[in-house]
């Protein structure tokens, strides 16, 4: 995340979520084993270029997404 705000500076929107983790155990039923920090960076390229939605769980880049259009808010 470092080497990303290194390159292409603060984010537009930057939301962090925290969402529980859970896996199953061997009766079948699930147990609760923490917690995920997923974070969503939205990024305005500039004229004439979709904009940029960097995701990451729990510090890690794992997609990138380009807009059709802007969002609502700017």
């Amino acid at each position: 995340m470092t080497k990303i705000l290194a390159l292409c500076g603060p984010p537009r929107v930057r939301i962090v979520e925290e969402i529980p983790v859970r896996h199953r155990v061997v009766t079948g039923f699930s147990r609760f084993s923490g917690i995920s920090l997923d974070e969503r960076w939205e990024y305005d390229r500039g004229w004439g270029k979709f904009p940029a939605i960097l995701r990451f769980q729990d510090g890690k880049l794992k997609r990138i997404e380009y807009l059709r259009r802007r969002s609502g808010a700017r």
